[in-house]
């Protein structure tokens, strides 16, 4: 018989479980659990909110589900809950869903990092209309200092007409050296490391999305250049017009992978010499798959971080009507790769699915799982090649192996069809 003492502590995994195998029904919440890197959601429980039946999971999964329901005004909330949901951080946010009944209710949505799972994240979602008016006189009072301190990473606020930093958290004012108790700090120093004309296109942009993420530079603290991944949002607070910026340092330059020659048949590689058009190096690698073949088509993604999207192109059945086109780098497979700093994505079950490239293009098309290896060149990701199933879960990590070497072997072509690879479009900023 053990004693208490030896008695093993439940870990948090068995207790949530537990709580909501016994709990959750009666719990008036939503409750899910997110992997961000295979992005797939799983709920934990089977509350359902009267009017939004179905919208609660279109809104968690699929971006279009929130521009549906959401009121127009509160979608950069929205979009603020994904960003930390994104970045692993504790989120806590209020916003109107209009339900099938035409009605407007106010929901609250909280996240947190999961205590256990590596890359996976908790929340929660509820019904908070009758809280409401209470919730929006505490929002009300907040100050500025207020909105920026809760966030481990640097986070600042630019005021757009005078050009200054208004407020910055402790990462911030440690990072990029702003003193906070200064008669604000002039933000076109930290920026001096950008081109004009790129700084340009991002006020542009910010001109008519509100929002934009890329990569920046900035003059750190040290006064050396730091290479960020920023969120920039634009947003209006009693009449003045501020920028919020949110950076993710980038990590240090990865080892750059050194490919070594894998063992692919000398007739691969005749055919992939041989190809005459990006369309065809695709097919060749979709026509040697090793043993049963598992995909159905294979893509490459081009990435283009500085400008904001990636350019996508397939073949294969699901792909054959599919041209050329563009998607936004935010939420794309490749915003995946360089923020978690990733070797490889598999996607079991897109229908699982909360990132937006899926929803966007490859459930339309019917594709149901995927796996996708990423191409570095001087530290900075290029391209994406991804072989694609129209059945769930064809990929699993133990037998990628040959499916990583070629798609490595077409690497070495691709300077034919898509441009140099040191290209200025391309450049890591």
């Amino acid at each position: 018989m053990n004693r208490p003492n030896d008695l093993k502590a439940p870990t948090f995994d068995s207790l949530l479980q537990s709580f909501t195998a016994d709990l959750g029904a009666s719990i008036p919440a939503v409750i899910w659990r997110a992997d961000l890197v295979k992005n797939e959601i799983t709920f934990l429980n089977d509350h359902v909110i009267p009017g939004l039946e179905d919208g609660i999971t279109s809104l968690l999964q699929d971006p279009s589900g929130a521009e549906r329901i959401l009121a127009d005004e509160d979608l950069s909330v929205f979009i603020r809950f994904q960003e930390h949901l994104r970045q692993r951080r504790p989120v806590s946010e209020v916003f109107r869903a209009r339900g099938r009944d035409g009605f407007m209710r106010w929901l609250y949505i909280f996240g947190t990092p999961d205590p256990e799972l590596t890359f996976c994240y908790l929340g929660m979602l509820a019904d908070c209309t009758g809280l409401a008016n209470g919730i929006l006189k505490r929002g009300s009072e907040t100050s500025l200092s207020d909105h920026v301190a809760l966030f481990s990473n640097p986070v600042f606020m630019v005021d757009v007409g005078s050009h200054r930093i208004v407020a910055a958290n402790r990462a911030a004012q440690a990072t990029l050296g702003i003193d906070p108790d200064s008669d604000g700090t002039d933000f076109a120093a930290f920026l001096a490391g950008n081109s004009d004309a790129y700084l340009r296109d991002i006020y542009e942009r910010l001109l008519f999305d509100r929002s934009w993420n890329g990569l920046l530079s900035f003059r750190a603290a040290d006064h050396s250049t730091l290479n960020c991944l920023a969120r920039v949002r634009a947003y209006d607070r009693d009449g003045n017009n501020l920028l919020w910026f949110s950076l993710i340092p980038r990590l240090p330059e990865r080892e750059e992978r050194v490919a070594v020659p894998a063992e692919i048949d000398p007739a691969i590689d005749r055919k992939l010499a041989g190809a005459k058009t990006l369309r065809d190096l695709l097919r060749v690698l979709l026509e040697s798959q090793p043993g049963k073949a598992r995909a159905d088509a294979a893509m490459l993604s081009q990435i283009f971080i500085s400008e904001g999207h990636v350019i996508v192109t397939g073949v294969g059945e699901p792909f054959e009507k599919l041209a050329e086109n563009k998607h936004p780098y935010q939420g794309s497979i490749a915003e995946n790769i360089v923020l978690y700093d990733l070797d490889q994505v598999i996607v079991e079950d897109t229908a699982k699915s909360i990132k937006p490239i899926d929803w966007a293009l490859f459930i339309p098309l019917g594709i149901r799982s995927y796996f996708a290896v990423p191409c570095f060149r001087d530290s900075i990701l290029r391209d994406v090649v991804i072989f694609c199933s129209t059945s769930p879960n064809a990929f699993s990590e133990e037998d990628l192996g040959p499916y990583r070497d070629l798609a490595e072997s077409m690497w070495e072509h691709l300077p034919r069809f898509v441009g140099d690879l040191s290209d200025q479009h391309r450049v890591d900023r």
